[in-house]
Parts: C-alpha cells; sequence; structure tokens
C-alpha cells in the first residue's frame, strides 16, 4: 500500500498570528541599534505554518527601510539577536530566561501562555470570546528598551 502525505491545510491561527507580529513592528519605537541590518524575527519552538506565514510576510513587507529577517530553533539560544523573541506555547516556560538576555536591549518578546504577560512578555497572545488577541504590558516593554505608540494600548487588554 502506497503513503500519501497529507496536504498542508490553511491554518487560520498561523496566519492571524503573523500578521499581528507583522503589525507590532508599527507600534513600538525601537532602538538606534535595532535599526540597522535586517529587522529580524525569531520565533522559538515548531510551529511550520507560523514559520512559513512569518516568512511570506518577510518576502513582501519591510519594517521601515529594513528587510525582515526570519529565524527559528527548537529552544532559545541567547546569541541570536532578535527585535521580536516570539515563544511558541511549549517554549513560553523560557520566558525568565529570554527577558534576562533581551533587558534594555530593544526586544520585543512576546509569548502565548497563561499569564505571559505578567511573567514577563511584554505581549501574550490570548484567545478571548473565541476571538485572537493580545495582552500588553507597557511596564515589561520598558524594561526591554522599547516604548509603544499611544494608540497601541487602546488595541490590547492591558495587564498594567
Amino acid at each position: 500500500m502506497l503513503g500519501f502525505q497529507q496536504p498542508n491545510t490553511f491554518d487560520t491561527n498561523a496566519k492571524i498570528k503573523a500578521v499581528f507580529i507583522y503589525n507590532f513592528t508599527k507600534y513600538f519605537e525601537w532602538p538606534s541599534n535595532k535599526k540597522t541590518g535586517n529587522f529580524l524575527i525569531y520565533i522559538v519552538g515548531k510551529n511550520d505554518n507560523l514559520l512559513n506565514e512569518i516568512k511570506a510576510l518577510a518576502a513582501r513587507k519591510k519594517v521601515g527601510n529594513q528587510d525582515i529577517a526570519v529565524t527559528n530553533t527548537p529552544e532559545f539560544d541567547p546569541s541570536v539577536s532578535a527585535n521580536i523573541i516570539y515563544l511558541l506555547p511549549d517554549l513560553s516556560k523560557s520566558i525568565a530566561n529570554v527577558n534576562g538576555k533581551a533587558k534594555s536591549k530593544g526586544v520585543l518578546v512576546i509569548t502565548e501562555t497563561n499569564n505571559g504577560a505578567k511573567a514577563g512578555a511584554a505581549i501574550n497572545f490570548v484567545v478571548q470570546e473565541n476571538k485572537p488577541k493580545f495582552e500588553y504590558s507597557k511596564s515589561n516593554a520598558v524594561k526591554a528598551g522599547l516604548k509603544a505608540n499611544d494608540d497601541f494600548k487602546a488595541l490590547a487588554i492591558n495587564i498594567d
């Protein structure tokens, strides 16, 4: 009997998260050292659909004048100098380690776990009333060396 590979199905959640992540880039003031070279989005963990969606966006979009590069590792690598670090749900337990390495370096840390923003992420994906939303911790963003546009708070579930 021949084995058939199932075709990849369209992953709505991956598409939505990719668009959210890209749109986050518009609302933050990045430090000058993060405005040169490629704008790096670092995905920690395994989600091929999300990775493909972000790479597709990166191929068509820019952040200011910067090209977007995307990198992915199964575990957090502190040597990766990213603008955005997104810890997938199974790696969100690494938030303390990531924050220790990213503190005051202009890195937006995003998680997707219970109380992710309270645990140290600037942004945490959540689902409320069956809709994708995100929590925002201004104090965690400030600790990371980032400042959000005033309009951003109106879009988020504010933690502090």
